[in-house]
């Protein structure tokens, strides 16, 4: 029955072994499993079983090539055909997959839409796991280095007055001291005076605990109520971890694995030695909302009244204008809006 099997049959070229030099020919699975390569005028090539042909991996619609023992080379464009005479081969499976068909319209959309489900829900999840995989001594060593990049690019050291230090450390340490103690027990918090003309009385936090006022704002705003809200706002920052979350979700989803692989390479040297990328991130409008919260609390439990930080926002809006987006690093938006909000906090703060 296998002999009255018409013969599959594929055209090409042929190229007799250890030339370059082609002529048309013709290649025939005959039912017995022998494979016979037709030159010119039908002269016999090659007659081998078909198990001693070696074929080459498919490659989108290049043409496919079938080696013989004897060295002589036969290729052909009828990959239908050359299937059908060789069966299936290395990489035939995945060149069956990768050719253009209706389904890699679907397939192409689904990825698409996995793309932006993880970046839009799963990056979040990615985020917490990197940061609870991110060692402590990592996150102080992130101070370090951005400290070291702040103060050989734009800081130079504090010309305040120890007296000026003393009164802003004191408030420091009051609020510290009103924080949660599983809060006090897990971040170090440390406070730094930085004279960084050009920015204006300004504060922010590091993601290790570090806390840097500038001259300029010790000596603008020294009441105690503004200095408790600002100090209190900045806390709030590291201990909903603002900063690493801002930092990890800037590095995107292959910097993430790449940190809980624990190979980062250049990523992390530059992160965690130089800074350079912590100094240009600014925190969302979600986030500081969130440090207000936590700062308007933590000031009216030390003591302090927390209306001065709404007073601290009046008074930048009056200087320097209502530009929401005024100061370094964004990390105080200036506006009414702004005010707004935490004189609501301060409501809920003051109801019984």
């Amino acid at each position: 029955m296998a002999d009255s099997l018409p013969p599959v049959t594929a055209e090409g070229f042929a190229y007799a072994a250890g030339t370059s030099q082609r002529q048309p020919a013709r290649l025939v699975l005959h039912p017995s499993g022998f494979v016979e390569l037709h030159g010119a005028a039908g002269a016999l090539l090659a007659r081998v079983p078909r198990d001693r042909l070696q074929a080459d991996a498919p490659l989108g619609s290049a043409p496919r090539k079938l080696g013989f023992p004897d060295g002589t080379l036969f290729e052909t464009t009828d990959h239908i055909a050359f299937l059908a005479i060789t069966g299936q081969t290395r990489g035939s499976l995945l060149h069956k997959y990768e050719a253009f068909r209706g389904h890699l319209v679907g397939v192409v959309a689904l990825c698409l839409l996995a793309t932006w489900a993880l970046w839009r829900y799963g990056l979040d999840i990615l985020v917490a796991v990197a940061i609870w995989a991110t060692p402590p001594a990592i996150i102080a060593q992130m101070d370090v280095g951005t400290l070291r990049v702040l103060d050989f690019q734009w800081a130079e050291p504090s010309a305040l007055l120890p007296e000026q230090k003393a009164e802003a450390e004191a408030i420091f340490v009051r609020l510290r001291a009103a924080l949660p103690p599983d809060v006090q027990e897990k971040t170090r918090f440390t406070l730094l005076f930085r004279d960084m003309p050009g920015m204006g009385p300004n504060a922010f936090a590091l993601p290790g605990g570090t806390i840097v006022l500038t001259d300029t704002f010790v000596t603008e705003f020294p009441q105690a109520d503004v200095l408790a809200g600002v100090l209190g706002h900045e806390m709030g920052h590291v201990v909903d971890q603002h900063g690493l979350k801002r930092l990890y979700r800037s590095l995107s989803v292959a910097v993430l694995i790449a940190f809980l692989a624990g190979d980062v390479g250049p990523i992390l040297e530059d992160v965690v030695l130089e800074g350079n990328l912590l100094l240009q991130l600014s925190h969302s409008r979600a986030q500081e909302r969130e440090a207000d919260a936590f700062g308007l609390g933590l000031a009216a439990n030390a003591g302090y009244d927390p209306a001065g930080l709404a007073m601290f926002f009046e008074q930048i809006a009056q200087d320097y204008g209502d530009q929401g987006d005024m100061d370094w690093l964004s990390t105080h938006p200036s506006s009414a809006q702004r005010v707004r909000d935490i004189e609501g906090f301060i409501e809920k703060l003051e109801r019984p």
